[in-house]
């Protein structure tokens, strides 16, 4: 495929997935820093920071169940409006929330539409992008680093300045400046081409594709890469600082810069592993790759945590990198855009699912044991687990390949 500049007749959609993937974790981060001012105005027990806490793995895994079915019936570019539109009141609503339940409803709708466009992106760089994947891969799930990490450092600073409401209204404001261009992609394409009429077909052969994924070896494979990665990054997010503190002896403040040099290593590996994993004839390798680093990780924190600690640290971090992997993979293994965002909701809503056991477990493991051999060794059986997924990404054919196939096998 001849490779034109990515601007040519494509700035629109550029700018509009570069301001998407910016707001794309804003949800997430942006309150957490400043609970304690807004629990001054809006009581919050114990009960109410834990719900708030669960809610976006939950988010994430509803909103990439539903993204599919949405864009079964609307135009990926539409849906995508609404999501900036859905983060846009979610962050509105907590805003000017005077009681839990408000605050409660503005987090659903902000999350939920984060996990709808989280599941779309693929799907809009498949169509505008085919021939720059590893690209544009690159640069959003990088953004996604951005978006994790600049709202926990920007709210504190604003609420200090203007209060926590205002500080949560900004990001509202973020979400809306991300919808003009994907409003003026629809506006610009509300006239009915041929190829528009190819791609409604595409869509509609797609609308059968959702549940026959689950016999798609590439989809079970990502899926458990996905699934099993992020259970293990999200664990020692919610519990690294409490297991260097226990085991290694660092200090809070140790445990705190150790903890955000784990968050952000996946962003730099965002920047290479799409294109070495497009490249690969058997990307499956990347997945063993990821575990032995989680797995090594796991084991300097075991039998020597305090010696060489932040190696340690970072070494189980590089196994986050599979997440880039796995958007860059959804992309490679389908065919058409109406497949990608199937295969991106089964991936990433089951995926998200299953990551919800990592902190869970690992706390529950704790509390039983008193100790953290156990939950390591829960980790390291998910980490195993990741090696399954990569054995199930040998095979070469598309999930559109497989899916002709097990149809004619009917």
């Amino acid at each position: 495929m001849e490779l034109r500049p990515i601007w040519a007749g494509r700035a629109l959609a550029l700018t509009g997935i570069v301001l998407v993937a910016l707001n794309l974790r804003s949800a997430v981060t942006a309150m957490s820093p400043i609970v304690g001012r807004i629990n001054a105005d809006v009581p919050l027990g114990d009960v109410a920071l834990g719900i708030v806490g669960m809610l976006p793995p939950l988010m994430l895994a509803t909103g990439g169940l539903l993204g599919p079915v949405l864009a079964r019936w609307i135009r990926l570019e539409t849906n995508l409006v609404l999501a900036c539109a859905g983060m846009f009141a979610g962050h509105v609503v907590r805003s000017l929330a005077d009681d839990f339940a408000q605050l409660l409803v503005g987090s659903i709708v902000a999350m939920l539409s984060m996990g709808v466009g989280n599941v779309l992106l693929p799907a809009l760089v498949k169509k505008y992008f085919p021939d720059r994947i590893a690209l544009m891969t690159s640069i959003y799930a990088m953004l996604f680093s951005v978006s994790t990490a600049i709202p926990g450092t920007v709210s504190p600073m604003v609420a200090d300045a203007a209060g926590w409401r205002n500080a949560l209204m900004a990001w509202g404001i973020a979400a809306a400046v991300a919808a003009p261009p994907w409003i003026a992609l629809v506006l610009r394409d509300r006239s009915r081409s041929r190829q528009d009429e190819a791609a409604s077909a595409a869509v509609v052969t797609g609308r059968t594709a959702g549940p026959r994924l689950w016999c798609s070896r590439v989809a079970w494979g990502l899926m458990l890469m996905h699934g099993l990665s992020a259970l293990n990054g999200y664990a020692m997010l919610a519990w690294l600082p409490e297991i260097l503190v226990d085991t290694a002896g660092t200090s809070s403040v140790e445990a705190g810069v150790l903890l955000s040099a784990y968050a952000v290593t996946a962003g730099p590996l965002a920047l290479v592993v799409p294109a070495i994993a497009l490249r690969m004839r058997n990307p499956g390798v990347l997945a063993y790759i990821g575990a032995a680093m989680f797995v090594a990780g796991y084991a300097g924190l075991m039998i020597s945590p305090g010696f060489l600690t932040p190696v340690w640290v970072l070494v189980s971090a590089s196994g986050t990198g599979l997440f880039p992997v796995m958007l860059a993979l959804i992309n490679a293994r389908t065919e058409t855009a109406a497949t990608t965002a199937a295969l991106s909701g089964f991936v990433q809503g089951n995926g998200a699912l299953i990551s919800v056991a990592g902190p869970l477990v690992v706390g529950l493991l704790h509390d039983w044991t008193g100790g953290w051999t156990a939950p390591f060794c829960f980790l390291v059986a998910a980490a195993v687990g990741i090696v399954l997924g990569g054995m199930l990404l040998r095979s070469t054919l598309s999930v559109d390949e497989e899916l002709l196939d097990d149809a004619a096998r009917r």
